[in-house]
């Protein structure tokens, strides 16, 4: 009897309630950090305006260094015990920073914190694909692909309450480290690998000699989601509560609110898309209609016209959905035999965070040097028809 039948549907989606809880802590962690620039955190351990950048950047590059041995410890180990191991990493990371006294010793609780970020990235989609059955993995993994912007909209909205409450910045590294500790418990309370009898095994090994990734269309995904974290991550996410503040003049308060409508609608907007993709096979439709939006928002997406900045933020969280649903929803597909998917989702963890380094590092001076509206017309626009041309020659699934 295959072991994998006996766990029900209820049971799994626990699970996935699981791996979810663990990629919104992940970027809770990331992003509890910027909230708190404005504080004594900066002063208290000695950061400066060149080096206050660390802090953030430091998760992007730690995810493009652990992509693919991420996929390796999803191998090895499984996704039970790697995901046990991200959210250790989170819990540590979170309680030694809560402990920091200097700037130097913040960064290596950040990149330790980091560790759990690149290994989640790989890690919890490949747990989605295993947990859920491929006829309900579109709604998981639209369900799913909102576990990052989930991750900001809490930290944004929690981090200020914990941090007034406490009147210190440490509160909230405590806050994350309880929590991670919490995360760990659930895993192992509810998380269940079902063990394959050695006839199983035997079918599963054949069944892979047949089912050979379909590596092309899975590295067109990946220079896509590369290319839809430039300007989504590296650009937009790093810099339009800049943009609003410099154009626009407004608070600190009122940029970050602004900028985060898009990550909160895309709450309610990441499952609808699943769901479609579901209902009617649109895998790759919903990446080529997600850069098709891109191609054109960017084109307005950095002016002068407060009007259609608001145009941008609402309407850019539909493809915002649309993008990451159909990523995360199609490399299992496209990867075929369930053994590939770690390897498949490490090339598009790689190329998603170098991304966002590749897009916070080009778009701040260029944006210095030629002006918002032009920085996006001369790179983000091109970069994202280099993802519409990807997503174009996917091949399409039957």
């Amino acid at each position: 009897m295959n072991k994998a039948s006996e766990i029900t549907m209820g049971r799994r989606w626990l699970m996935f309630a699981s791996i979810f809880l663990v990629g919104v802590l992940a970027a809770f962690c990331q992003f509890k950090a910027p909230v708190l620039f404005a504080t004594e955190f900066t002063s208290e351990l000695g950061f400066t305006d060149a080096s206050i950048g660390w802090v953030m950047s430091i998760f992007s590059l730690i995810g493009v260094v652990l992509a693919f041995p991420a996929g390796g410890v999803l191998a090895k180990l499984g996704a039970k015990k790697s995901l046990i191991i991200t959210a250790a990493a989170l819990a540590i990371g979170a309680g030694a920073g809560a402990l920091a006294q200097s700037a130097t010793m913040m960064l290596a609780t950040r990149f330790i914190e980091g560790i759990g970020m690149g290994l989640i990235s790989v890690v919890g989609p490949a747990a989605v694909a295993e947990v859920i059955p491929q006829n309900k993995q579109g709604l998981a993994m639209g369900i799913w692909s909102v576990w990052f912007p989930a991750g900001v909209v809490v930290a944004f909205n929690v981090v200020p309450f914990i941090y007034a409450a406490a009147g210190t910045w440490r509160a909230a590294w405590w806050f994350a480290c309880i929590v991670a500790v919490i995360a760990i418990v659930f895993v192992v309370l509810v998380y269940i690998e079902a063990k394959k009898e050695p006839a199983e095994q035997q079918e599963a090994q054949a069944t892979s000699i047949k089912l050979k990734p379909d590596m092309v269309s899975v590295i067109l995904i990946a220079v896509l989601f590369c290319a839809w974290n430039i300007f989504n991550a590296g650009a937009i996410g790093g810099f339009y509560p800049s943009y609003l503040t410099d154009v626009y003049q407004m608070d600190t308060q009122q940029a970050g609110s602004v900028s985060s409508i898009t990550n909160i609608l895309v709450l309610a907007l990441g499952p609808i898309s699943g769901f479609v993709a579901d209902k009617f096979n649109l895998h790759k439709s919903l990446m080529v209609f997600a850069m098709v939006g891109a191609v054109v928002m960017l084109t307005f997406a950095f002016g002068d016209n407060l009007t259609l900045t608001y145009v941008f933020v609402v309407g850019f969280s539909v493809f915002s959905a649309c993008c990451a649903t159909g990523v995360f929803s199609s490399v299992p597909l496209y990867a075929r035999d369930p053994a590939k998917i770690g390897f498949c989702m490490a090339i598009v963890a790689f190329l998603q965070n170098m991304g966002g380094v590749i897009g916070s590092a080009a778009f701040g001076p260029l944006a210095a040097s030629v002006g918002w509206n032009s920085a996006s017309l001369m790179l983000l626009v091109p970069v994202a028809v280099v993802g519409l041309a990807c997503g174009i020659f996917i091949k399409k699934l039957k």
